[in-house]
């Protein structure tokens, strides 16, 4: 891989964190690995985010406000549209990279077909971690991931880094989706090629009050609209097919959506009929669903 294959632009998302973007933009600019740039995006904040970006003074830093679609998913293809680098990462205004996260991911992809690489990330809620990603339940984490992706989610915006001709190839991030955006991309980038993992924790993600991931509707929601964006794909993956009727089963429930929650839950024990969890949740989820219905 050239000098020039080698290049990275950062692309952030920015609003309403005037109390952590400087943080988090320092995080990059702190980055051991010399060839990269940083594209601040900022998505029409209502505080001094813009002010604090443009206080910044480091000629690696392009600051900008998103004209496109609100939303992150918007605010980063904005940033990746002006991307000059070879591959393009995502950092977020309320996270922390550890300074030699860069170098290491371009020496796991240098003379490799990877399309893409991410790391693991240690999240954090009110300074106490809570989660390492990607844990052990998820098996295989490097190579054709197109079926550990429809099972979970594992590769957030923060740790990865994608070649920019391929995230251009399958169009960038849909921002249709409010939720679990960086997931839906995931499934598409898969599909290009093998992705690396670098076992180490190179991310800090720290959750603030306004997290849009914090909201369980929004998840389940976007769950939901996972699942008709990519039906058809799904449908050649029965297991994992099922794991998603189930966990969306489940966000239904916790937002009492009772008939929602029973029409997924059937559909996961059609597809697993001998898994025990499917099938009683499938007979739970009908059972609230007519107490509801009876209640009215």
């Amino acid at each position: 891989m050239s000098d020039a294959e080698q290049s990275v632009s950062v692309v952030i998302p920015c609003y309403n964190r005037e109390s952590s973007v400087e943080k988090a933009i320092h995080s990059v600019l702190s980055q051991d690995y010399p060839d990269f740039e940083v594209i601040a995006v900022d998505d029409r904040s209502t505080d001094a985010t813009l002010e604090v970006l443009r206080s910044i003074e480091d000629p690696r830093l392009q600051v900008i406000v998103n004209e496109g679609p609100k939303g992150a998913a918007g605010a980063r293809n904005a940033g990746a549209k002006l991307a000059k680098s070879s591959w393009v990462a995502f950092q977020d205004s309320d996270d922390l990279w550890y300074p030699s996260k860069l170098s290491k991911q371009v020496e796991k992809v240098k003379d490799s077909d990877f399309v893409a690489v991410y790391c693991a990330m240690d999240c954090f809620e009110d300074g106490v971690q809570i989660l390492r990603v990607p844990n052990d339940i998820t098996s295989h984490l490097e190579g054709d991931l197109v079926s550990s992706l429809l099972s979970d989610s594992f590769i957030s915006t923060q740790t990865v880094m994608i070649r920019r001709d391929v995230f251009e190839k399958i169009g960038g991030m849909d921002p249709e989706f409010r939720s679990l955006d960086d997931w839906e991309m995931m499934i598409r980038v898969s599909l290009e090629g093998p992705i690396a993992f670098l076992d180490e924790v190179l991310v800090e993600q720290h959750m603030s009050s306004n997290s849009i991931t914090r909201s369980s509707e929004n998840r389940v929601n976007a769950q939901i609209q996972l699942l008709g964006k990519h039906s058809e794909l799904w449908s050649a993956y029965p297991k994992e097919l099922a794991r998603h009727h189930y966990r969306v089963s489940g966000g239904l429930l916790a937002n009492k959506r009772y008939r929602e929650a029973s029409s997924h839950a059937k559909e996961a024990a059609k597809l697993q009929p001998f898994n025990w969890r499917y099938v009683s949740k499938a007979i739970a989820s009908s059972i609230f669903a007519k107490l509801r219905k009876e209640a009215r």
